[in-house]
């Protein structure tokens, strides 16, 4: 360890420092920590105790890179905690003090306060021991019980003495002796970072500590465009039909308000996707405002279904639809993965967002195509606090949904990961037209204009999604064309205008041959009503639906609405057309059950920018102090030193009340006791209110 340079003696204190900064430095520090904006400092006290609180901290913590992480840590341990010492890496500590983790002027260096305490317990980047599963296989049956024991109870254990003995019969003093445990205190011990790792079945590579050299500005990719496009159009294809079979049948939730495994599964099998897309599109639909949890207006129960709003986004631009569903799948907090059921309290993560960040901040800062070997060795680089503390499952998913929704494609950032509005520009032109072929399939070249997507699909059912499409008319479909109001002629004229080359013989006489027959049964509201001119086929009716009831030969009613009584007779094989009061035909494509649009959550309070920022730190008229010689707090000395396993001397009162002073190797400072190794090795302790005085052993 070097020593620090006349510790006690501080220039100035964090305060005075950021008071002095050059504006051009000043800017850097509250870019990167804009968190501390919200709303502007008053004055450079204020901004000190911001930049200081521990959830401000482990966040900039949180956003330092491994370099970084690895000299704050060489800081430490040379003492940088309680006084200033060598700036011995001046490019990467001006990044530290950019995040306002370290200050001073060179060629002097300090860490702030709360810093190194608020890193996660036992992290180091530095003289790191790594293990291996071949390590772990050499040990004795005894010593990998025991760390497998540790392993299911996160890592830390209690024990009745840890002192180190390689020939002790105790498999945990052996073990300690070998490394393969660390001491927290004089009785605990726990599992070192790297073995933990290996033990819970995870073999990722230690955190490199130096940059790749794949970092940079990615560079326009037309093809990765084109792909995030397809992908992105089709979650957008598969919303729309997630709204359209949830107008027509909203789905019953379960008491805990989720959609139960068996609604899902369903929904999955109607929308031809997997359960968990099926989760992921209700997630983003219901974070979106384009689906909503209550009860519809004629329904009773609690039920999800499409929001009033909804239909905005239907006949909104193609472009248009694709950034509103990114922008809500960016800061939605819905782990679909999780749980058997969408919209579940477990599957709800209130930060997310914050880890969807971290794993498109890589694609964002990446010039290059990234492998899978590549993403992750990038981003425990970038942010190995994250990526250490996070599960892989998780991060895993979280990449997946940026491909699914083409912020990602082909290893590389398309041009809406940063800027949604671009997804009007990679949307391809729509087109109008579409060639209907002898088997009655409609091949679509591009995405239909959204008039003409209508009606296509009030007729039509798609058959094969993508940019180029293909839908299929049959005769159920001819059926639902009519009743939303479409006649046999306007079907043909529609048809005629968007196909060139001409409608086949055989649909026109599909669509003739339907027109005959639908009308035969007649049905009106009542609720509803049945009528025929035929008796026979009104008694067949009455017979294959339990909900009718002959009035008279030729008419029967039923507490059935009329968009009910007509999928139940058409279930049977019939063919009724709804009549209006006069005996005109009237559309009866249901009306989709809607929920009112949510409103948007208020907004947390928006942060200063920079620029009001430091005119209120520099007209705050507060002028720096005179700053006095400050001496170390012997507690903070001693847990600075069990951090990074540095030796101290500490001066005490024994139990007669003479003066003692002893080389010792601190563990932890808690219950106001120092737990400690003495010189032999064994554990040692010491009261805190006996305590006079603490230093490095090192010091000058």
């Amino acid at each position: 360890m070097t020593s620090p340079k006349k510790r006690a003696r501080v220039t100035d204190s964090y305060r005075e420092w950021l008071s002095q900064l050059p504006e051009e430095d000043l800017r850097a520090l509250l870019s990167h920590r804009r968190e501390t904006l919200a709303p502007a400092p008053k004055d450079f006290g204020a901004l000190a105790s911001r930049l200081t609180l521990p959830m401000h901290v482990v966040d900039a913590l949180a956003h330092s890179n491994a370099e970084q992480l690895a000299v704050l840590e060489d800081i430490a341990q040379r003492g940088g905690e309680i006084g200033m010492v060598d700036d011995t890496n001046p490019k990467v500590t001006q990044q530290l003090k950019e995040r306002g983790l370290v200050f001073g002027d060179a060629p002097q260096v300090r860490i702030v306060t709360g810093v190194m305490g608020a890193l996660p317990t036992g992290w180091s980047l530095l003289n790191r021991r790594e293990f291996s599963e071949e390590d772990i296989a050499e040990l004795p049956d005894d010593e990998r019980r025991i760390l497998g024991t540790l392993a299911k109870s996160e890592g830390a254990g209690y024990t009745t003495n840890t002192e180190p003995d390689s020939k002790s019969e105790d498999p945990t003093k052996r073990l300690l002796a070998k490394g393969f445990l660390e001491r927290i205190n004089a009785h605990s011990v726990r599992l070192p970072r790297s073995l933990a790792r290996i033990l819970a079945g995870d073999t990722t590579p230690p955190i490199p500590t130096t940059p790749s050299g794949r970092a940079g500005i990615p560079e326009p990719d037309s093809k990765a465009d084109d792909a995030g496009a397809a992908a992105g159009l089709e979650v957008v294809r598969s919303m729309e039909q997630l709204i359209g079979v949830l107008g027509a049948h909203p789905e019953s939730l379960l008491k805990d308000s989720s959609v139960g495994v068996r609604s899902l599964s369903q929904l999955a099998k109607e929308l031809d996707v997997d359960k968990e897309e099926a989760a992921q599109l209700i997630n983003l639909g219901h974070h979106a405002r384009l689906l909503h949890r209550g009860e519809p207006d004629g329904l009773e129960g609690h039920f999800l279904a499409p929001t009033t709003g909804s239909h905005d986004w239907l006949v909104a631009e193609l472009g248009e639809k694709w950034r509103i569903l990114l922008d809500a799948w960016r800061d939605s907090p819905w782990a679909s993965w999780d749980g058997t059921r969408a919209l579940s309290e477990d599957t709800h993560v209130r930060r997310l967002s914050h880890f969807r960040a971290f794993v498109l901040d890589v694609y964002a800062h990446s010039a290059v195509a990234l492998t899978e070997e590549e993403f992750w060795e990038e981003l425990r680089f970038r942010s190995p606090l994250f990526a250490s503390h996070t599960r892989t499952l998780t991060i895993e998913k979280l990449r997946a949904e940026a491909e699914w929704i083409g912020a990602v494609a082909m290893g590389k950032a398309t041009r809406v990961l940063n800027n949604s509005s671009a997804a009007a520009d990679l949307v391809p032109d729509t087109v109008s037209e579409f060639i209907i072929q002898q088997d009655l399939t409609i091949l679509v070249p591009g995405p239909l204009e959204p008039a003409t997507h209508r009606t296509l699909t009030s007729l039509a059912d798609l058959e094969s999604p993508g940019l180029a499409s293909v839908y299929r008319i049959s005769e159920s479909t001819i059926r639902r064309g009519m009743d939303h109001g479409l006649t046999a002629a306007e079907m043909t004229e529609f048809l005629e205008k968007h196909s060139p080359m001409g409608v086949p013989q055989a649909l026109g006489f599909a669509i003739g041959d339907v027109a005959k027959r639908h009308g035969t049964l007649r049905s009106g509201p009542a609720l509803s009503y049945l009528r025929s001119d035929d008796p026979a086929l009104l008694e067949l009716a009455a017979a294959s639906v339990s909900e009718l009831r002959l009035l008279a030969p030729t008419v029967a009613v039923s507490p059935l609405r009329v968009g009910e009584l007509l999928e139940k007779l058409r279930a049977q094989g019939l063919s009724p057309t709804p009549e209006d009061e006069s005996g005109a035909s009237i559309a009866v494509a249901p009306e989709p059950y809607l929920l009112p649009t949510p409103r948007a959550k208020a907004a947390t309070r928006t942060p200063a920018s920079v620029d009001q920022a430091v005119q209120n730190l520099r007209t705050s008229g507060q002028t720096p102090s005179t700053h006095n010689e400050e001496e170390a707090d012997p507690l903070a000395l001693a847990r600075a030193a069990a951090r990074v396993h540095t030796d101290i001397v500490i001066s005490y009162a024994d139990k007669s009340g003479g003066i003692r002073t002893v080389t010792v190797t601190p563990l932890s400072v808690e219950g106001g006791y120092i737990d400690a190794l003495g010189a032999s090795g064994k554990p040692v302790r010491f009261p805190v209110h006996r305590i006079s005085t603490v230093r490095f052993a090192n010091d000058v």
